[in-house]
């Protein structure tokens, strides 16, 4: 005779069996997802300036030359050829997209420069196929996507010390996202004005050391400092020439020397905040791709240390409290064990 708990327990058997079972049948049997014949890997976390350089790679084993197209905001809505985002891939026409020849291994390898695209910040599908098919007429064929995020670069400026000790040499540094050869830097006062450039080191840092032998700021009153980035085209479209500032962008000669906006050195050159107002307004003209910094320094006899920032801490005459607050849960833990 079978006692109750021998009972309950061939009971408890026969259910994890059942559940055995069932899980065997419910649970999908995984498959091993085919292999593409074309890969594309972008490097990197995706995620770029516009002016910057992607490295795209991957592996073609299905034909000796592999086809790249992208798409993404306000581009065809089939493809666009990589390097002219406003001329549409068009299926059976090489010419429209860029070619990358396969390695004797299957593999291939493209830098894709983002400097001059003209295309807007967003996110775009780079494709590679083995045949040169736009995206509507890729059924049937092998390929495959990556998706990148293309971003507006910037900068930024920090002066030290500030204000500027008269006499006294001081700098100016930050960052130039985007992968720029160099950043200019203008520095316009009542009395005079100056342009200087310096190169961007790949961390995007950049630095300009500045003395009385460099620059004359014994003068009154503020001084702009103006830190320049040429952005995507990676040219500095606001120049000077000669006494002038000039932008490039617009040539009403016609021989390449780009348009006079004002007078910036020499007799009845603008001064101080004319200076940089003048300056902002060209830089941010339509046609105009370049971005700045702005700095309003002050120039002092001497200068101040900043204050020292110290951690705050809780006053003395809280502790009493904590300590009583702290022996109260002890006791109520130790009790509620027992």
């Amino acid at each position: 005779m079978i006692s109750f708990s021998e009972n309950i327990l061939f009971r408890l058997r026969i259910l994890v069996l059942l559940l055995v079972l069932a899980g065997s049948v419910l649970l999908p049997v995984s498959a091993e997802e085919p292999k593409s014949a074309i890969t594309i890997v972008a490097s990197g976390d995706q995620s770029y300036y516009l002016g910057e350089e992607i490295l795209l790679t991957g592996t073609n084993e299905a034909s000796g030359t592999t086809y790249l197209f992208f798409v993404g905001p306000n581009l065809p809505k089939n493809g666009a050829y990589l390097l002219s985002p406003t001329r549409p891939a068009v299926s059976g026409v090489p010419e429209s997209f860029v070619g990358v020849p396969t390695n004797t291994d299957t593999t291939w390898e493209y830098a894709f420069p983002t400097h001059d695209l003209g295309v807007s910040p967003g996110t775009y599908t780079i494709y590679a196929v083995s045949q040169p098919h736009a995206k509507d007429q890729l059924s049937g064929g092998s390929y495959n996507t990556v998706s990148i995020i293309l971003k507006r670069p910037f900068i930024t400026a920090e002066l030290s010390p500030s204000p500027i000790i008269r006499g006294q040499p001081f700098t100016v540094t930050g960052f130039a996202e985007g992968n720029p050869d160099s950043v200019q830097l203008w520095i316009a006062g009542y009395d005079s004005s100056i342009l200087l450039r310096t190169t961007v080191h790949p961390d995007a840092a950049y630095r300009f050391d500045l003395d009385p032998s460099t620059f004359d700021y014994t003068g009154t009153g503020p001084y702009y400092l103006i830190v320049q980035h040429p952005m995507q085209n990676n040219q500095f479209d606001i120049m000077a020439s000669g006494e002038f500032v000039q932008n490039l962008q617009r040539d009403v000669s016609l021989v390449g020397s780009g348009t006079n906006v004002f007078k910036i050195f020499g007799e009845g050159r603008l001064r101080g905040s004319d200076t940089a107002h003048a300056l902002m307004d060209a830089i941010n003209e339509p046609d105009i791709d370049d971005t700045y910094a702005l700095i309003t320094a002050e120039v002092t006899d001497s200068g101040s240390a900043p204050p020292t920032t110290r951690p705050t801490q809780a006053p003395l005459g809280f502790a009493p409290l904590g300590a009583l607050v702290l022996i109260l849960g002890i006791a109520v833990w130790r009790r509620c064990r027992v």
